[in-house]
């Protein structure tokens, strides 16, 4: 898997486009800017656009060549990010650091979610926020972006059971219209999560 996303990247840059997500872009302006982590962070579009608001970003992605085109690309930005190769799965343990997480379109296996999921909410200050966005189950058959692999992709009931020490401020499955370079593009089915970990 990692030779394939390697490959890609490798193939042309950009390839998810270079503006940030919309729905992550939108929550970003409306906070104080703090310490983001980005997992699975792809080419750094969001990362940078986090760096330019303020923010302190640590993020990382499981294709080295990703995250060399992402180095690159914040030169050319201008921007500091702490963009580095890791697997979300064998990343090291990272306790309450981060005011916010925000995981954009990493799909895997639902028997390796949970752990995922896990780690991000450790990442987590009590208080912190995470920002999920994903293709729901009903992407399933359309053409606008994401695996067409039933496991690889979301449902509601799933992130009600692993974030269920969050309060749920957004919940939904939604249609969306995608423009994010070639393979996001076009009305999608989308899950759209921002939680907030209770402060205890």
């Amino acid at each position: 898997m990692k030779e394939m996303w390697d490959r890609r990247y490798a193939e042309a840059k950009n390839i998810y486009g270079e503006k940030a997500n919309s729905f992550f872009e939108k929550h970003l302006d409306t906070i104080e800017p703090g310490n983001l982590l980005l997992p699975g962070e792809g080419e750094g579009r969001n990362a940078s656009y986090a760096s330019r608001r303020g923010w302190e970003v640590d993020a990382f992605d499981y294709s080295s060549q990703a995250v060399e085109n992402a180095k690159q690309f914040f030169v050319k930005q201008d921007v500091h990010v702490n963009m580095y190769a890791e697997s979300i799965l064998d990343h090291p343990s990272v306790v309450e650091k981060y005011d916010l997480v925000a995981m954009l379109y990493l799909h895997l296996p639902s028997e390796h979610r949970s752990i995922a999921h896990r780690f991000l909410a450790d990442s987590l200050k009590p208080g912190g926020t995470i920002l999920i966005e994903v293709f729901s189950k009903s992407q399933l058959g359309r053409k606008t972006g994401g695996p067409q692999n039933e496991d690889l992709l979301y449902d509601l009931s799933e992130i009600k059971r692993d974030f269920e020490g969050f309060t749920f401020p957004v919940l939904q499955e939604v249609e969306i219209n995608l423009s994010e370079g070639e393979l996001h593009n076009g009305n999608a089915m989308v899950i759209r999560f921002v939680g907030r970990k209770k402060n205890i």
